[in-house]
């Protein structure tokens, strides 16, 4: 993969975009729109047949959840209209003309703004990012759930 497609699917903090809720091309997009197309027309059936799913009537919260998913327009943290806007990161990386946090000298620094458990996988991230490379890191990374690793 070549460095600027990686570095669109990799934020300057070491998270990855392709694995955001909110990339429009990363995989809960594509996956979202993908189970809409093979749900299909489910709420017309569950309406159809009342009572044969135990689930029918939560379905309208979860389709509604899908949707939003399968049209979300954020281009990853390196482009505008990232929806965490009020991150400092992507500036910060662009002023200094570095693609990573763990390229500043001054990592890792206080600037952020993260929490506590957030500083702590970011520092992490980075430092594996740091040593194995950004293809290396990609390939592992994309295999890790973005909300529990």
């Amino acid at each position: 993969m070549e460095k600027d497609e990686l570095l669109r699917l990799i934020a300057p903090c070491g998270l990855m975009c392709h694995t955001c809720d909110a990339m429009e091309d990363g995989v809960v997009n594509k996956a979202a729109k993908e189970l809409l197309f093979v749900l299909g027309s489910y709420d017309s059936f569950l309406k159809s047949c009342p009572g044969s799913r135990p689930i029918s009537g939560k379905y309208p919260d979860f389709k509604e959840v899908l949707e939003y998913l399968a049209n979300v327009k954020c281009k990853g943290c390196r482009e505008d209209h990232c929806l965490g806007s009020d991150c400092i990161v992507p500036e910060c990386v662009k002023g200094k003309g570095i693609d990573f946090c763990y390229q500043c000298e001054d990592f890792p620094c206080d600037q952020t703004g993260f929490s506590d458990d957030l500083r702590a996988k970011w520092i992490r991230k980075n430092n594996k990012l740091k040593e194995i490379g950004m293809a290396v890191y990609f390939e592992e990374e994309k295999q890790i759930p973005h909300y529990g690793s």
